[in-house]
């Protein structure tokens, strides 16, 4: 086929000579290894990403820089995100999430340094998105001990919403919260998602069913909701981090085995609405393409091209126009390759 095409197109011995040769290359040539760049510019990553040191202790934990000496842990959120490490197979995540629990009381908490020293950001200790992260390392993990205790402080802190005003027993509760601040009820995707992980544990770990009362009425309500409802919400929440919550949720589903066309839905809406985020693109195909991973090298830093400080931002909960990937803090970067399977 290859000389028949030399003879229409009339090259000389020499030309045609080249041509065969190249064409031999052409077929035989190996396929350049996508693992390799990713695994150079995951050491760089590894090499220059902050770890928050807790004081008073040996505790050190994947966390964002405030570039301020006196208190130098951006760690607000790290729950969340070392959550996403762990998930994706990074340990320093998974050790960040356990060591962001109270061992004695079972209550979590946004960053192991905050459990130890307070909540010197403001706001609540805790929050919906964190737990989120807490139920990714449960999945990832199985670690039933943690979990229990955690459930266990979540049903003995159920809110009281009419109190008895004879007697100090509650007439009517609330809704089951993540912790006591205001902002932490329990909302129905909430709810979907930590019964999604309740039942993983009980059917994979065997832990034992949750005791009557408020928390387990509230999980059985919505249990089995979660596609419906990330299927909505990528459609209807604004690019941004609302949007990388329920990317998050996918995330979630599918590591707890939770197959169903909604999912893949709300996957490839995230991917159309936010074509430049390789977090959304790797939900939606994988690699198949080559595209998550090309995004990836593309919007993470290289030695050439490093980011600009405040060092703040995981890019992947960032709107495409917001050009976070310039104040990336390396980590989300390191979250990108565990998930293309760097090592």
């Amino acid at each position: 086929m290859i000389i028949d095409a030399l003879k229409r197109v009339r090259l000389s011995v020499s030309e045609a000579l080249c041509v065969c040769i190249l064409s031999l290359l052409t077929v035989w040539m190996p396929s350049v290894n996508a693992s390799e760049p990713l695994e150079s510019r995951l050491a760089f990553w590894r090499a220059q990403a902050f770890k928050c040191r807790v004081p008073g202790s040996e505790i050190t934990f994947p966390s964002r820089p405030t570039g301020n000496e006196s208190q130098p842990c951006d760690d607000g959120d790290m729950t969340l995100f070392n959550g996403l490490l762990c998930a994706a197979g990074e340990e320093d995540g998974c050790k960040a999430v356990a060591d962001a629990q109270d061992p004695s009381t079972g209550q979590w908490f946004r960053s192991p340094r905050i459990r130890l020293h307070g909540n010197d950001r403001g706001g609540a200790d805790f929050s919906p998105d964190m737990a989120l992260g807490v139920e990714l390392y449960l999945v990832k993990t199985g670690d039933t001990e943690r979990a229990w205790k955690w459930l266990m402080w979540l049903h003995e802190h159920v809110p009281c919403t009419f109190d008895n005003p004879f007697g100090d027993s509650c007439w009517l509760e609330g809704i089951p919260r993540f912790c006591v601040q205001k902002g932490c009820e329990i909302r129905h995707g909430d709810a979907a998602s930590l019964a999604l992980t309740v039942n993983y544990l009980q059917t994979n770990y065997r832990m034992q069913a949750l005791p009557h009362g408020r928390l387990r009425g509230h999980l059985g309500s919505f249990s089995g909701y979660g596609p419906g409802i990330a299927e909505i919400d990528a459609k209807v929440n604004k690019p941004g981090y609302s949007q990388h919550l329920v990317g998050v949720t996918i995330l979630l589903m599918r590591n707890a085995g939770l197959l169903d066309d909604r999912i893949n839905n709300a996957a490839k809406t995230l991917s159309e609405r936010n074509p430049k985020n390789a977090f959304f693109t790797y939900l939606s195909r994988g690699n198949i393409d080559g595209e998550a991973l090309s995004q990836t090298l593309t919007l993470c830093p290289a030695v050439d091209r490093l980011p600009t400080p405040p060092l703040h931002q995981w890019q992947w909960e960032r709107d495409d126009a917001n050009e976070a990937w310039r104040n990336s803090c390396y980590w989300d970067c390191i979250f990108m390759a565990k998930l293309l399977g760097a090592y």
